[in-house]
């Protein structure tokens, strides 16, 4: 699918919207669920940075949710310039009309972001994978420990 030129500019000029220092934070916060998708997507045999697009695009949650209220606040603003006197209408109407399609738009501007950082994000990604993984598998040897010593002291 080509891209015009004018929707690539379009898309450097957004992604400013990206707070990058909210990237780690959210995979952090979400690090259950990613290590579950990642796990549900293994068979595709896809490379990290396309499974965290598509847990992105799957999930629709952006980095920094206050940053994209008000980002979206802004949108809102600009698009209701000349209609003041019935703002809330207004306000619900654009609501209506355009918050999907500016979630959408945010959530391809993450996505066209982590491209941009992937050399950086990846490495810190797959670090916060594998200690969830080592931390779960501790988890699982002590209740396994705790079963073996529970179950020789009840003969």
């Amino acid at each position: 699918m080509a891209v015009d030129e004018a929707t690539k500019k379009q898309d450097e000029l957004e992604l400013y919207q990206i707070d990058d220092k909210a990237i780690v934070p959210f995979f952090q916060k979400h690090l259950e669920e990613l290590r579950q998708f990642i796990h549900d997507h293994e068979h595709n045999n896809l490379c990290l940075l396309v499974l965290l697009k598509q847990f992105i695009r799957t999930y629709r949650m952006p980095f920094n949710m206050q940053r994209y209220m008000e980002v979206q606040r802004t949108f809102i603003q600009r698009s209701l310039h000349d209609k003041i006197q019935d703002r809330q209408q207004a306000v619900s109407h654009w609501i209506q009309e355009f918050a999907g399609r500016h979630r959408n738009r945010m959530i391809q501007l993450q996505c066209l972001y982590l491209d941009r950082v992937k050399d950086r994000l990846l490495p810190e990604i797959e670090k916060l994978l594998e200690e969830r993984i080592d931390h779960l598998q501790e988890k699982l040897d002590e209740q396994n420990s705790e079963q073996a010593s529970h179950d020789s002291s009840n003969p």
